[in-house]
């Protein structure tokens, strides 16, 4: 499937369903001619989209600037401008009077990454396939709003708060600037909602990149994400509201998120640029504060968690303070900021612009809105929660159907179902057509691009980097309102987990298997608590049981495997990916695995086929190709290696161990010049990586830096100390070097052979004693350092 169009062909501006703009030749009395024409003329002025671009001609402006920033974990009601009292947000009060805030507006769901790929595409969830986060990646047959701005010539960049949208899941589609600047290095285990940053460094790098494109059009992002948990505002704002418990630091973020916004206004406004650009903010989802039960977010789709703030700031003499009281959804994001520029909206968007709505002209007819809640069905295994929201009333379809009316208890606190079960069913028979309508036709979920370490890492709290199936509705799922308490159990396990407090993370992890034994992610769960407390047979019981159930579930397969490769079971990790590959035999993940075991007892003929069916599964996750080309390198296959290892650094030029391979296949070519910029090319994005600079090392003395070499082993052994080979080339290099003392050097070989695991080195760290003993004038040292030197040695065939 191809990339839908990015605004090449798309609906005029001056038409879109609407009335076009083209004369009316009319045949009129000649009295009344001038008079009929003008009236036709001021017709077609009222057009909402002719309106929009009048008033850029009025500014002289021909591509506007647009910023959009999305407000994370933000709830509509509480802020001011939607009546909230709890918290000052002056700058969000003063856009509110100079734009229009949509009263009405519903997230399609109440988890981050899904809930950008709607705002950002245009498309529900439902069809762009991202449901959850930390699976499916938002697939590169989407066409994201800066893919259509890039090719309208703007600079697009994007400045992000937190690893939940990093880039490699899909949405740094048509950014030329992708700012997602996290140092994962400090977490054992990776959760996507807690590796985050505040919105003041957020701010900087946005400002720092704007400042250098105020000459052209630009499209910048900012995702601000303070009011998500941890509640922590900086001061003042922690001792203005902290008094008043949880609510008060969570209203306290959103007072700080609103003095972050007011630097981007400020921006604007000294850079003169307020009256060439649309400002757009809009929440990605809301937060629960413990209202029905939930503490956070990602589980119900109760308005805490799906209405959210969606405002519009144009410089237009129309749209000033106004209100807008109808329906609307986040999905209209897309649609309505390509209106407002005026490039053609692709054909097929699901979400509508709300140009008219702005300028005065909608029309009356009320859209519902829909949002979705995946997680309790893809993580858990009940039943998904899908809902239409208007107005007046909130549907919500699971075992037990819901709904509420909105006007009359905006806290959803009374079903009236049985009062209003012609309400429920009319709201059903439309929720079944939307949800079947625009899944129509939807293209295969795609893999996040993530390296192998992060994969893991994830896999440790129950992510898992690929698409999973989400399980087939029905009477037999549990209904998520009778299981609140044990997901929050598992999230609160899960958070422990992140703080490495794994003892009593298990603890609450197997009191909730006894309540509910049938879930996967709590066994996942337990199974890295028990890892991590070296309780390994009893993680490997947790992972069994998961297999037993779902032999192609991602996460136990690779965090089994990755126990027995601790445990040096090779043959045990094949007979695991050969049973996965027995149910499902496009498994890339078993594929993968089989490949790196055989590689690492450098059976790389065996290795081979795995690793190139896992690259003809998914050719554009960057670690398939990259594993490929490493056996190749292993077979002395340059010639299949290079063009893709270039092609990998070319598009993806930061990926681990990307330029680290192809320095390794120009050292073995001898190629000693473009060796030692690839490896330097590694080691300037991931600096603490040891193998970059061993190799990196011994290709400077190739070329005769000798200090060169010994900088970088001496870097080895300060970064790995427990490895080996920087101890024994240290030793090495400094035996040339006149001066070093030879004890030195003794202590540094003694320690290489104390870490040494292959007789390689083994040998090596005995030659260097020799050598070393030699020179102290001690000739039986040297006679036994040769006689195991010897020992070590390879016999020769």
């Amino acid at each position: 499937m191809t990339k839908r169009d990015g605004g090449r062909a798309g609906r005029d501006p001056g038409a879109g369903g609407r009335k076009t703009g083209r004369w009316l030749w009319i045949a009129l009395p000649a009295g009344l001619a001038l008079a009929g024409l003008l009236a036709v003329k001021l017709v077609m002025d009222r057009n909402p989209l002719r309106l929009v671009a009048r008033e850029w001609g009025r500014l002289d402006v021909d591509k506007p600037n647009v910023v959009v920033l999305t407000l994370d974990t933000t709830r509509a009601d509480h802020l001011a401008p939607y009546g909230y009292g709890g918290v000052r947000t002056p700058v969000l009060d003063a856009l509110a009077a100079r734009g229009t805030l949509f009263e009405e507006c519903a997230s399609v769901t109440p988890l981050t990454l899904p809930s950008h790929s709607t705002i950002f595409t245009g498309f529900y969830p439902t069809y762009h396939g991202v449901r959850v986060n930390g699976n499916t990646a938002l697939g590169s047959v989407q066409t994201t709003l800066a893919e259509v701005l890039a090719g309208r010539g703007y600079a697009c960049g994007a400045f992000i708060g937190a690893f939940v949208l990093d880039g490699r899941w899909g949405l740094n589609q048509g950014f030329e600037h992708y700012d997602d600047k996290f140092d994962l290095k400090k977490y054992k285990q990776l959760d996507l909602g807690m590796v985050q940053r505040p919105g003041n460094q957020v701010v900087d790098a946005a400002l720092g990149w704007l400042e250098g494109r105020k000459d052209k059009p630009f499209f910048a992002w900012i995702h601000l994400y303070d009011p998500h948990l941890p509640y922590a505002p900086p001061e003042p704002y922690l001792s203005s509201y902290g008094g008043r418990g949880l609510v008060g630091l969570y209203d306290g973020e959103i007072a700080f998120m609103d003095s972050q916004i007011g630097r981007v206004r400020d921006w604007l406004e000294r850079s003169g640029l307020d009256r060439r650009t649309v400002v757009v903010l809009v929440g990605d989802h809301g937060e629960a504060l413990g209202s029905h039960g939930e503490s956070s977010h990602g589980y119900f789709i109760y308005d805490y968690a799906v209405h959210v703030p969606f405002l519009i700031v144009a410089p237009f003499r129309q749209g000033r303070g106004v209100r807008v009281p109808s329906q609307v959804s986040t999905v209209d994001v897309f649609a309505t900021v390509l209106d407002l520029v005026k490039i053609p909206v692709p054909e097929g968007q699901q979400g509508r612009s709300l140009v008219a709505d702005i300028m005065g002209r909608a029309e009356k007819t009320e859209i519902p809105a829909y949002s979705e809640s995946f997680a309790p069905n893809i993580q858990f295994g009940w039943a998904p929660l899908q809902g239409l929201r208007t107005t007046r009333y909130k549907f919500i379809s699971a075992p037990r159907l819901e709904l509420y009316d909105l006007e009359r208890d905006p806290d959803e606190a009374a079903d009236i179902l049985d009062r209003e079960p012609a309400v429920a069913r009319d709201l059903k028979d439309r929720l079944d057509r939307l949800v079947e309508e625009t899944g129509r036709n939807a293209p295969q979920p795609q893999a996040a691009d993530l390296d192998k370490e992060t994969v893991t890492r994830l896999a440790a709290l129950g992510y898992i980097g690929a698409p999973v199936a989400p399980k087939k509705a029905g009477a037999f799922l549990a209904d998520p309102k009778d299981k609140l308490a044990v997901f929050e159990s598992v999230q609160r396990a899960g958070e422990m987990i992140q703080r490495e407090e794994y003892g009593p993370a298990a603890d609450i992890l197997e009191a909730t298997l006894k309540q509910d034994p049938e879930i996967s992610q709590a066994l996942l769960l337990l199974a890295t608590c028990r890892s991590e407390l070296g309780r390994k047979d009893e993680a490997k019981a947790a992972l069994d049981v998961v297999l037993a159930r779902n032999p192609e579930n991602i996460q136990a397969l690779i965090s089994l495997a990755n126990i027995f490769l601790e445990e040096g079971r090779a043959e045990d990790v094949v007979a695991l990916c050969k049973r996965t590959l027995a149910v499902d035999d496009r498994s890339v993940q078993a594929y993968m695995l089989l490949g790196e075991v055989y590689m690492a007892v450098e059976r790389r003929e065996e290795a081979l086929p795995n690793l190139e069916k896992a690259y003809e599964i998914q050719p554009k996750l960057t670690q398939n190709g990259l594993n490929l080309a490493a056996c190749w390198i292993g077979l002395k296959r340059y010639d299949r290696a290079e063009p893709l290892l270039v092609s990998i650094v070319r598009d993806n030029p930061k990926f681990p161990f990307a330029q680290f391979n192809l320095g390794l296949l120009y050292e073995e070519q001898g190629r000693w010049e473009e060796a030692r910029k690839a490896y330097s090319e590694e080691i300037a994005v991931y600096a603490s990586e040891y193998k970059a600079r061993f190799n990196l090392g011994k290709v400077l003395l190739r070329l005769g830096d000798r200090e060169g070499y010994l900088a970088q082993m001496r870097e080895v052994v300060s970064i790995a100390p427990k490895q080996a080979e920087g101890h024994l080339f240290l030793a090495r290099g400094l035996l040339a070097e006149p001066g070093t003392p030879l004890e030195e050097i003794r202590g540094l070989v003694d320690k290489g052979l104390e870490l040494a695991k292959t007789d390689e080195l083994k040998a090596l760290g005995y030659f260097l004693l020799a050598d070393i003993y030699h020179r102290m004038g001690q000739p039986d040292r040297v006679r036994a350092a040769l006689e195991k030197a010897n020992a070590y040695k390879p016999k020769q065939e």
